[in-house]
């Protein structure tokens, strides 16, 4: 065999390889909406398994978005954006060492709630592994998205017994200014009216890369950007 022959054969070898590899992570990225979401947005699973990949939706128009205090965001959950969801390998997927990241997704904001009273926290296995806010000076959305995980995660590989999957809780909620039981007790409380009545709508999304993992660089502005935020009225004229 000559040995342009052989640099042709591994050059096919090559493309095939890279071929396959892109198919898989296609396969991986299928994407799945749950639009039935009950009044305190909790959804029963969102699974990364057998065809099932992707994320799940979330509307702030349908609860009641007013201030709380931290300590009893999981108390008062008819007032607070709460999702769970299961992440695990797919029965089909044969390519190993895959990693992902969590994320908000095709968000629509109203630009008073890119604020610092917007938090967010995300608890994997129940332990928080990040914790954040809307506010731009925390973190740029850009494209409509904001990455939650501040550093990849490993995709466990298919297993039967869908419990050893790893189980996630994505909360946010309004915080009240005044963390104190009785408001009287707060002296500089900041007024939070502005942040009334306004509407986030969008997704979580699980996002898969083959690639090796690496910790987020989070990107904050000195300055709001009103192409990253959208006023009530659009939102509510561009879900009728």
């Amino acid at each position: 065999m000559s040995f342009e022959s052989e640099s042709l054969k591994k050059m096919s070898l090559t493309i095939a390889f890279v071929s396959i590899l892109i198919l898989a992570i296609l396969y991986l990225t299928y994407s799945l909406s749950n639009g039935n979401i009950p009044r305190n947005l909790q959804t029963d699973v969102l699974k990364i398994d057998e065809e099932f990949y992707g994320d799940t939706v979330f509307d702030s128009t349908n609860l009641k978005f007013s201030p709380i205090l931290d300590k009893n965001v999981k108390k008062d959950s008819n007032k607070i954006i709460y999702i769970k969801f299961n992440v695990g390998g797919s029965r089909e997927n044969t390519t190993k060492n895959i990693i992902y990241d969590i994320s908000l997704a095709d968000l629509k904001i109203d630009c008073e709630l890119l604020s610092p009273y917007i938090q967010w926290k995300l608890l994997k296995n129940n332990e928080v592994i990040s914790v954040g806010n809307l506010d731009y000076k925390f973190d740029t959305i850009n494209n409509g998205r904001l990455v939650l995980t501040n550093i990849q995660q490993d995709l466990k590989e298919y297993s039967e017994d869908k419990t050893t999957y790893d189980h996630y809780e994505f909360y946010m909620w309004f915080s009240d200014s005044c963390q104190d039981d009785n408001i009287l007790n707060c002296e500089e409380a900041e007024d939070q009216t502005k942040l009334l009545n306004k509407n986030i709508a969008g997704k979580i999304e699980v996002e898969l890369y083959g690639e090796g993992k690496k910790e987020l660089e989070r990107h904050p502005s000195d300055k709001l950007d009103k192409n990253t935020c959208i006023s009530s009225d659009k939102i509510n004229n561009e879900e009728d």
